[in-house]
């Protein structure tokens, strides 16, 4: 079946008191039971805005960068989540999970544990090596909350989850900001890094 189908059933117990009186029979009771339910998507579409761009795999681009004109690039990014492909932000099956939890979750990394050091995104040259330049991805809704307290306040292998309010995420939009750091000891060349995101609800 697709979708979440929860229900509540409100049983009523009823006790019959007195005494049989002959030749009048038994009274009769009759109990009512009620029967809810909500049905909502049975999952969420997510694609990645940047700029004007709008894709399913999630691409960042920064550019060409000249290491000795700082500041370095700054990156806004958005997670946008619907309940179709091309369809309206916004995702109701948050709303299942939200009568057993209060907030959602989002993590950051695979099981690799290749994705992500101390200082946030790492990234490599064409050839596979690491490169030294590191991506800080920073949440910038109000709402959301690091699990793990005492991080640098982006994301990194240790602080890795951030929570919100099921309200806030069942809007489908989640906004960040990416940043470099460890230019001055690159290489000339092209580098990228990839990072996943999981996102928890039901």
């Amino acid at each position: 079946m697709n979708g979440v189908f929860l229900s509540r059933i409100h049983m009523l117990r009823w006790v019959v008191l007195g005494s049989v009186i002959p030749w009048m029979g038994m009274a009769q009771s009759i109990s009512t039971t009620t029967v809810t339910a909500t049905i909502v998507a049975s999952s969420c579409v997510g694609h990645i805005t940047s700029g004007q761009h709008r894709s399913a795999t999630g691409t960042v681009d920064f550019g060409i960068i000249n290491p000795k004109a700082p500041p370095a690039p700054v990156r806004p990014f958005s997670l946008m989540l619907s309940e179709s492909e091309g369809g309206e932000t916004g995702c109701s099956a948050f709303q299942a999970y939200g009568r057993q939890q209060n907030v959602a979750t989002l993590t950051f990394g695979d099981l690799s544990q290749t994705q992500l050091d101390s200082q946030g995104v790492v990234t490599r040259y064409t050839d596979d090596t690491t490169s030294p330049i590191r991506v800080q991805v920073m949440p910038t809704n109000a709402e959301a909350q690091f699990v793990k307290s005492g991080g640098p306040g982006y994301i990194t292998v240790d602080y890795n989850q951030l929570q919100y309010p099921i309200d806030f995420a069942a809007k489908g939009q989640f906004d960040f900001s990416a940043s470099l750091i460890g230019l001055k000891n690159a290489s000339s060349g092209a580098f990228s890094g990839t990072l996943t995101l999981t996102v928890i609800y039901r």
